[in-house]
């Protein structure tokens, strides 16, 4: 009897050996279902939370989407991609939106693109605020396709815009939608054990966040694709740039409709729960007191501002920054530009990653340390990126008549000048010597020194020779648009050849900002457990006050790009330093052990015993009568 004893007790962890081989493999191998009888598609625990990611992601080479885990993840991330691409569409045509109404823009000054940058994500402070609590409330899928639809009506006004007001009012109402990073981040959080929610939240926000790269890249072909119908002028530029705002505002719809098929929490959605009796009647009042009386929530606040605001204020900066200091075309603006954002394909994943290996090693410390570290390694590479070229002439910077570095005024103008390796009209070609043309048809060509700007081709232009003289010949090319610009002075930043150095720091700089995120969120999902959409929306709210610091404060259009830049690193690392004070009672802090503050709990106001987060059920309460799925 001993020995069936032995060979029973051999057999049963034979058994949950390999169920635990087949659960890393995303394989449900136990057969847990829900409330209702579905078995779930891929392994969770006991609070049927998916205890894998990566695992499942994919079928094949197609994404693996069942309800309700992986479907959540799924449209989590191509929601919030889809707002970040519509937000961030007018900084990728800028070039273009910027320019007199003569040329096809609506004449904007560098005061305006500022402007119009921080109303883009300072709007959504308020709404990040509100759609916590709507989470609390009426779940994450809900509140996420209304704010889909709140995008909508600014992309309208967009492609309507007369001014410089009429750009601004109409950002603000697309920057509203941004608070679909908040929906994300709680419906991942509600659908992925603690195991793996920092990968999770990481993931499905990173390649959200991707949308700003990839509307930078896309967009400005978009634009060339218009023209080849609208023409070139300035009336067909004008037509071009309003018709590409058809692709975000379809984008909207699309995701608005694949969001609202989803399933608020693994076991169903709110109504038919609460009628079931495994989830708690929200109390949106108590949430919002409980989350807002935190005092770890407030910090992770103003950190948060400090990374995902950083990457806000490149998204509305960087594209116009290598058209203007590095004389490229919009096009080769937004591949370079779109760099930035396309990090976050796979390095707010390994924030998220780092986070939550750490925290198996060393707990809640270990999550903690390493989102500092990478938050400061994010403000060392901003600086040295506005290092690079601070002390460099530029098209915010000239060289005064003492030697010094000041600012450019409005006088400061000059002729650009276009460079090529065509030979003029009539002469036979000649490898490697390049020809110089002065520009002075249009008063677009009319740029500030070591400045730069892409101009509809003209007919003829000033053939300088060797000697200095000048000969009007015929412009030896094809293409619609050129670039002309100061090339005379080699010491200014588009011809001192610091694109590659530039471009490595960046891409450094973009890696340490998408990581110290998915740090941040990696954190969240301890602070409050009955307040989860509240703080959510808090942090993500901090990232948009940040953006508004950052863009408006910081890098704004009263200051060269690279002295922002320098400022910006500066404030990073002197801010992130308040992550020392994030404390959990059971946890401790990055220098102090668990229980080693005594008393001191940062959570001001105390939940009810009883109290629970949306997303935890109480399945010993599920009346067996009401199980019939109520209407969602």
């Amino acid at each position: 009897m001993a020995n069936m004893d032995v060979k029973i007790e051999a057999l049963e962890r034979e058994i949950a050996s390999l169920h635990k081989s087949l659960e890393a493999r995303g394989v449900n191998s136990t057969g847990v279902t829900d409330i209702y009888g579905r078995r779930f598609p891929v392994p969770v625990d006991s609070e049927h939370k998916a205890t894998q990611l990566f695992s499942t992601l994919f079928k094949g080479v197609m994404p693996n989407a069942p309800q309700p885990h992986m479907y959540a993840f799924w449209v989590s991330a191509f929601g919030f991609f889809c707002t970040f691409f519509s937000v961030f569409a007018p900084a990728a045509l800028m070039p273009y939106i910027r320019r007199s109404p003569e040329d096809g823009g609506i004449g904007l000054t560098g005061v305006n693109i500022a402007d119009s940058g921080s109303a883009a994500v300072g709007g959504t402070i308020v709404m990040r605020v509100l759609a916590g609590p709507l989470c609390d409330m009426i779940g994450a899928r809900r509140t996420f396709f209304l704010l889909l639809w709140l995008g909508v009506p600014g992309i309208i006004i967009l492609a309507f815009a007369q001014n410089a007001g009429g750009m601004i009012a109409a950002r603000l109402l697309i920057g509203l939608s941004l608070a679909t990073f908040v929906t994300c981040q709680v419906w991942c959080s509600q659908m992925f054990s603690r195991a793996v929610v920092g990968t999770a939240n990481a993931t499905a926000g990173g390649w959200g966040n991707l949308g700003g790269g990839v509307t930078q890249l896309v967009m400005p072909y978009v634009m060339l694709g218009f023209m080849q119908a609208t023409g070139s002028d300035g009336p067909g530029v004008d037509r071009a740039w309003r018709m590409c705002m058809i692709v975000p505002a379809a984008l909207h719809v699309i995701a608005s409709v694949l969001v609202i098929l989803g399933r608020d929490l693994p076991d169903g959605n709110f109504k038919e729960l609460e009628t079931s009796g495994a989830k708690q009647k929200s109390q949106g009042g108590k949430a919002v007191l409980i989350g807002f009386s935190n005092i770890n929530a407030w910090i992770l606040t103003i950190t948060y501002g400090f990374c995902f605001g950083v990457e806000l204020t490149m998204n509305n900066t960087v594209v116009l920054y290598f058209y203007r200091y590095y004389g490229v075309t919009p096009q080769i603006a937004g591949v370079l530009g779109s760099c930035f954002g396309l990090m976050n394909l796979f390095a707010r994943s390994w924030g998220g990653m780092l986070s939550d290996i750490l925290n198996a090693k060393y707990g809640m410390r270990g999550r903690l340390w390493s989102m500092w570290i990478i938050q400061t390694l994010e403000g060392l590479m901003c600086l040295i990126m506005g290092l690079v070229t601070i002390n460099m002439p530029s098209p915010d910077r000239k060289v005064c008549p003492d030697g010094s570095l000041c600012r450019t005024t409005a006088e400061d103008r000059m002729w650009g000048k276009w460079q090529t390796e065509n030979p003029p009209v009539g002469s036979t070609f000649t490898y490697g010597v390049t020809y110089t043309y002065r520009i002075n048809s249009t008063n677009a060509a009319f740029i500030r020194p070591c400045g730069s700007e892409s101009i509809a081709r003209p007919k003829f232009g000033w053939l300088v020779g060797a000697d200095g003289s000048e000969e009007y010949m015929p412009i030896p090319s094809t293409e619609d648009f050129i670039v002309i610009g100061d090339v005379d002075n080699l010491e200014c930043v588009r011809n001192a050849g610091t694109l590659g150095v530039t471009m490595t720091v960046m891409i450094l700089f973009s890696v340490f900002v998408q990581m110290a995120e998915g740090l941040h969120f990696g954190v969240v999902p301890y602070v409050s457990r009955p307040a989860l959409g509240v703080v959510s929306g808090m942090v993500g709210a901090g990232g948009n006050a940040g953006a508004v610091v950052g863009s408006k404060l910081i890098i704004s259009g009263t200051k060269a790009t690279d002295q922002g830049l320098v400022e910006l690193g500066i404030t990073i690392m002197v801010v992130s330093l308040i992550m020392h004070f994030i404390y959990f009672p059971e946890h401790g802090a990055m220098l102090v052990k668990p229980g080693g503050l005594g008393k001191y709990d940062p959570q001001l106001y105390k939940p009810a015993a009883d109290a629970r987060g949306a997303d935890q059920m109480d399945y010993t309460k599920v009346n067996t009568l009401k199980t019939e799925k109520a209407d969602a």
